[in-house]
């Protein structure tokens, strides 16, 4: 706010002491600024009381600095954690603005879809379900030609790698798929392999026979002669 009364006594003509400490903070208007100034240059006594005011002032400003000259003071003495301060306060403004966003595209609850006993199954339950429902058991024993049983003898699912060997007593266990005609190859070190089609779970026993006997039996069979034809005469 500008002083616009006169900044002297009307009295003595002198300087009033509130128009010369408005004069030295600028708040005179430009009128009275000029009067003051004149009258300074005029006497030397009442200048050299100013410039002495002036600085008076200067250091009452210093001891009561404003909340502005307080800011720039601490930036000054603090540089470091007025940065770590400012990047706190732009940090959390971003994550309120970020989580008022993300709450903006929230679904509302009448439109979310209900849960049920359905949805809420594994999907690889009902998998895992159907895939043991479409497999069955096979079982059976493997022998040699004695009726003694072959222990370790394999039994593999032809056209697969899914296959068991047999336990202590020559028998098996082997899942295969149901309802459908499976093709078993039995095999045991120095046994002619055998291949069997089973269905369904009916037990499947097979008896292996040495395989040089098997080329044996094959081999007679094809050298030995062959019988004498019956010849017919027919009489006339």
């Amino acid at each position: 706010m500008k002083l616009t009364a006169t900044p002297f006594d009307p009295q003595t003509g002198e300087l009033l002491p509130v128009y010369r400490d408005a004069y030295l903070r600028g708040d005179l208007a430009r009128a009275s600024a000029q009067a003051v100034e004149q009258y300074l240059r005029s006497d030397n006594t009442q200048a050299h009381e100013t410039l002495t005011r002036w600085h008076q002032l200067g250091d009452e400003q210093a001891a009561s600095p404003s909340w502005v000259q307080k800011q720039v003071q601490y930036v000054r003495a603090q540089p470091v954690r007025f940065r770590q301060r400012a990047l706190a306060l732009v940090a959390t403004g971003a994550l309120l603005a970020g989580v008022t966003m993300a709450g903006t595209g929230l679904p509302a609850a009448g439109n979310l879809p209900a849960a049920s006993a359905e949805t809420a199954m594994p999907l690889g339950a009902e998998s895992a379900e159907a895939a043991a429902s479409s497999m069955v058991l096979v079982h059976g024993r493997i022998l040699d030609e004695a009726g003694q049983p072959l222990v370790g003898a394999t039994v593999m699912h032809k056209g697969t790698r899914n296959g068991v060997s047999t336990n202590a007593d020559g028998s098996y266990l082997l899942r295969v798929p149901a309802g459908t005609a499976t093709t078993l190859q039995y095999g045991y070190g120095g046994l002619a392999s055998q291949e069997v089609a089973v269905r369904g779970v009916a037990p499947a026993a097979v008896t292996l026979r040495p395989a040089g006997a098997v080329v044996a039996s094959t081999a007679a069979a094809s050298t030995a002669p062959a019988a004498p034809k019956r010849r017919h005469w027919l009489f006339f």
